[in-house]
């Protein structure tokens, strides 16, 4: 695919769009703030209108290499993989995720070109949050790098990092196979499959996200937000041996757990099955992940079972919410620890 077929990305809180969709006023309002372009080497300080329409010009050629990123607000920052991964957000968007989530999707079109080298990026020392989202997109430390500073008028010693195919491809893989059952990531497929059990009300009233109705746009949506990238926040099909996808468990990104089953399937020990086989291999895969969060409502005492089975230990109770019930409702909180997990029989 030629990169002008990636002109405009799509991920569940963003969209990405060329250079040229966009008023210059906006470009300077987001960057033309200090505290972003302190952090940023060919940005100068202070930025004006002219600066805005010269970037806009240099880069009307790269659809597909160069966005700008978009919230349900408006423009909120840019990104960008024409020479390595390069991005900012405005100041007001700093601490939502948003440039992991779109660095997410670019990372992708960059590996999505078959012959595409490894992709560098860098940060400068001090830049801590640019420090995390790297790390999260899966690039790794190579060294130093000298880098000049418009903003600051001065030469940085700044860090290099790359990504490599093999560690992209890595990050996009998550499979676990138990006696009866196969675990794999979700595909777009799997909608109206997922619509069936997940829209039925004794599923969906124990779930935080489902609706009854769930309609087909919605359970497309939590699909896309569901793919795995190497890290915490993701969710797999549960599927018999015959491929046949009977439920789906999950580790969100604050390291809470969660199972659904269909209905038909309940009282067959697949959900302690699936989930001991998810959680093994979490544990496995994140080292820094010590800890597990979960909770059910008290009127599905079937849930708590399971968590019990796995060693999860009741630490309260609270008051749950679900998008298919009309209340919120009592539930009980549990936590599972590695050392407990390891010690299950």
């Amino acid at each position: 695919m030629a990169a002008s077929d990636f002109a405009h990305l799509t991920t569940p809180r963003l969209r990405l769009t060329p250079v040229t969709e966009v008023d210059p006023a906006d470009v300077v309002a987001g960057i033309g703030n200090y505290d972003v372009a302190r952090w940023l080497g060919r940005v100068p300080y202070p930025y004006g209108l002219d600066d805005a329409a010269a970037f806009i010009a240099a880069n009307t050629a790269l659809a597909g290499r160069v966005w700008f990123i978009h919230d349900a607000d408006g423009l909120v920052g840019g990104i960008s993989i024409d020479r390595e991964l390069g991005y900012w957000l405005s100041r007001t968007a700093w601490g939502q995720g948003y440039a992991t989530e779109a660095g997410d999707a670019v990372v992708d079109v960059h590996f999505a070109d078959p012959v595409a080298d490894d992709l560098l990026s860098g940060h400068y020392p001090g830049n801590d949050r640019s420090a995390v989202v790297l790390k999260k997109l899966g690039f790794t430390y190579t060294g130093r790098r000298t880098v000049q500073s418009a903003a600051l008028g001065q030469t940085i010693d700044g860090h290099e990092l790359v990504l490599t195919r093999a560690a992209w491809q890595a990050r996009r893989h998550f499979t676990v196979d138990t006696d009866r059952l196969r675990l794999r990531t979700l595909k777009p497929g799997d909608w109206r499959r997922l619509q069936q059990f997940g829209g039925d009300p004794d599923v969906a009233r124990m779930m935080l996200h489902l609706t009854v109705p769930w309609p087909e746009a919605a359970v497309k949506q939590w699909i896309a937000g569901s793919t795995y990238r190497g890290r915490p926040g993701f969710r797999l099909a549960i599927c018999l041996a015959d491929g046949a996808l009977i439920g789906t468990v999950g580790l969100g990104p604050d390291r809470s757990v969660a199972f659904m089953l269909d209905r038909r399937y309940w009282g067959k020990g697949y959900a302690t099955e699936a989930m001991r086989g998810f959680l093994a291999e979490c544990f496995t895969r994140f080292d820094d992940l010590d800890t597990l969060e979960a909770d059910h409502f008290t009127d599905n005492p079937n849930s708590g079972a399971v968590l019990r089975k796995l060693g999860f230990e009741r630490t309260g109770t609270g008051l749950g919410a679900s998008k298919a019930r009309v209340e919120r409702a009592p539930n009980v909180l549990y936590r599972l620890t590695r050392d407990r997990f390891k010690a299950v029989p």
